[in-house]
């Protein structure tokens, strides 16, 4: 008896080391696969080589951002996700005389949230001074998201 003891404890270790792993894997795989993800709008002033020269034309305007894609500097000015702030902004920057470029990326479902109370103030607001605060709020947390 003390062998087929021995032979079904190896199994079962062996079996609980192999269930680990497989659920390990699985794991990771349910929660890529949980984790949406969404486009959002940026409002694009500038590509740069050099990142001084995207630092000089940030300045040229009250809040900007600059990130690196691919060696490229971009100076970012706003960021939407949903379609009436994209609207406000447009004609917000439209107001300034400002040429923009709106670019796409994909982000996760967490930023969308966090931004999401910002958009429906900034949506509703007539004043610039609010605009720009809330356009700063949102490029600061998309900060975090476009150094990822």
């Amino acid at each position: 008896m003390k062998p087929y003891f021995k032979v079904l404890i190896a199994a079962v270790i062996c079996g609980v080391l192999v269930a680990f792993f497989f659920y390990k894997d699985i794991k990771n795989e349910v929660i890529a696969m949980t984790s949406q993800e969404s486009n959002i709008s940026l409002f694009q002033v500038g590509v740069f080589k050099v990142y001084d020269n995207a630092i000089n034309f940030g300045k040229n305007f009250e809040n900007s951002l600059i990130y690196e894609d691919n060696g490229l500097y971009r100076v970012i000015i706003g960021a939407t996700y949903h379609n009436e702030a994209k609207i406000k902004l447009e004609q917000f920057f439209a107001n300034q005389d400002i040429t923009y470029y709106i670019k796409e990326i994909k982000v996760n479902e967490n930023f969308i949230e966090e931004i999401t109370n910002l958009e429906l103030v900034l949506v509703k607001t007539e004043s610039t001074d609010v605009i720009n605060s809330l356009n700063k709020s949102i490029l600061d947390a998309l900060k975090p998201v476009l150094s990822q």
